[in-house]
């Protein structure tokens, strides 16, 4: 009795594994046709789509014809390392779905020759990204630094094999590994890519055709990695996911800004004062307010990416600037900072959990004096090492302990014109 395949039409002697891959194939693009048909109707081709293309061309053609300045002054290795962006984000499709189960898991000839197809399917839809990617460096490699088209194919088909082999390493990688070890073991390929990549084409100079011998060991271990694959148990899951996901891919850029999501809650560690500990001994309302508004901001990741972030601006700005608006840059860069810091405490002040308290009067301001001295002090101590090193060297690193007692009488000053101004908007 002949059985049924997954897709659960015919009979087994009507359909073959070519059959089967070459539908599920066929059906994948008409519904990523069907879902771009819809959105792309004439008005957006003639008024979105059109003229970025026509002036992009223009532009393009340009650039073989007429040379601008800069690119001329661009060194060869730029170019390429723009072609392996193909490497990193190289993806192997597998094309199973969730009926595979009941079918072509018990069926071990089929489910190997869909993965053989899938490796191949995965090596052809690499061509034409790497492709694009030399194309968009095709007037400088060829144009400038005289490559020829059998050199640029040459280097354009080594990136397909390390493109390739990057794609099924990575989904080996996520059928084994969850969690931060896939994380790690997808950065250490990585890694182990970018060193074979940019060692082959540094050590072969300008002889494009010894590139044919890492293209013989690369085109060797995808067929290794290829086998590992076949022989690979459990991975069914993560095929199925990746594939659901490649499939709803398109769909969910069309509708990012459509479809209103709801907020996810995570409930990840912080990175910073992971454990409840008391930063301080006194046990006073307004050192304990301090301390709640520091662990805030010291645990809110977005807050302390922007508040390292402005302490390189500053730092950058006294780095570039001229000796003399050193010290200008020294004593008015805390300013904003300042005020961003006096923004923070009062919002974790009148947040609903921190409001229920009775806060004596003398507590909030010494709160805040205790918030602005551990967040504002560090970088204007910073800021005044840099600054005295280079203007007077090592003796001028004593030029961060005026700077700290100038910042302070300064803060002592401004602060009390910030509430009043605050006092007299309400």
């Amino acid at each position: 009795m002949a059985a049924r395949n997954s897709e659960g039409v015919g009979m087994e002697a009507a359909w073959t594994v070519e059959k089967l891959y070459r539908r599920r194939v066929l059906r994948y693009w008409r519904e990523q046709w069907r879902v771009w048909r819809v959105a792309l109707d004439w008005t957006v081709w003639i008024y979105i789509i059109l003229p970025p293309l026509i002036i992009g061309g223009g532009l393009y053609l340009e650039l073989w014809t007429k040379q601008p300045e800069w690119l001329v002054k661009l060194p060869q290795w730029i170019f390429e390392l723009l072609p392996f962006i193909a490497v990193v984000a190289g993806r192997m499709r597998t094309f199973v779905e969730e009926a595979d189960v009941l079918f072509l898991q018990q069926q071990q000839s089929w489910s190997r020759r869909i993965i053989i197809y899938s490796v191949f399917y995965t090596a052809g839809g690499l061509v034409p990204l790497c492709a694009a990617l030399y194309a968009l460096g095709a007037p400088s490699l060829i144009g400038i630094h005289g490559l020829g088209i059998g050199e640029a194919s040459i280097l354009c088909l080594f990136t397909i094999i390390w493109a390739l082999i990057g794609a099924i390493w990575r989904n080996l990688i996520d059928g084994r590994y969850r969690g931060w070890r896939n994380g790690m073991w997808k950065l250490g390929s990585t890694f182990v890519l970018a060193v074979t990549y940019f060692s082959s084409t540094y050590l072969i100079g300008e002889k494009y055709g010894w590139l044919l011998l890492p293209i013989c060991l690369g085109t060797a271990a995808a067929v290794v990695l290829t086998r590992m694959k076949l022989r690979v148990k459990g991975g069914f899951e993560v095929d199925v996911q990746q594939e659901h996901a490649a499939r709803l891919a398109v769909t969910q850029f069309l509708l990012m800004n459509v479809i209103e999501r709801k907020p996810s809650m995570k409930l990840n560690r912080p990175i910073v004062l992971r454990a409840s500990k008391r930063l301080f001994k006194r046990f006073d309302g307004g050192t304990l307010l301090a301390e709640m508004s520091l662990k805030v901001m010291m645990r809110r990741l977005g807050l302390l990416r922007l508040y390292l972030g402005f302490a390189g601006v500053c730092l950058m700005s006294i780095v570039i600037s001229p000796a003399i608006l050193k010290l200008i840059l020294l004593c008015l860069l805390p300013i904003p900072l300042f005020v961003w810091v006096q923004m923070h405490w009062r919002s974790v002040v009148e947040e609903d959990f921190v409001s229920q308290f009775q806060w004596k009067d003398s507590e909030l301001p010494r709160s805040a004096e205790i918030t602005r001295l551990w967040l504002v002090a560090p970088i204007v101590c910073l800021l005044g090492l840099t600054a005295g090193f280079q203007l007077w060297g090592a003796p001028g690193l004593l030029l961060a302990l005026p700077a700290a007692v100038a910042w302070w009488g300064l803060n002592r000053l401004l602060y009390p014109i910030i509430l009043f101004n605050k006092k007299k908007s309400q």
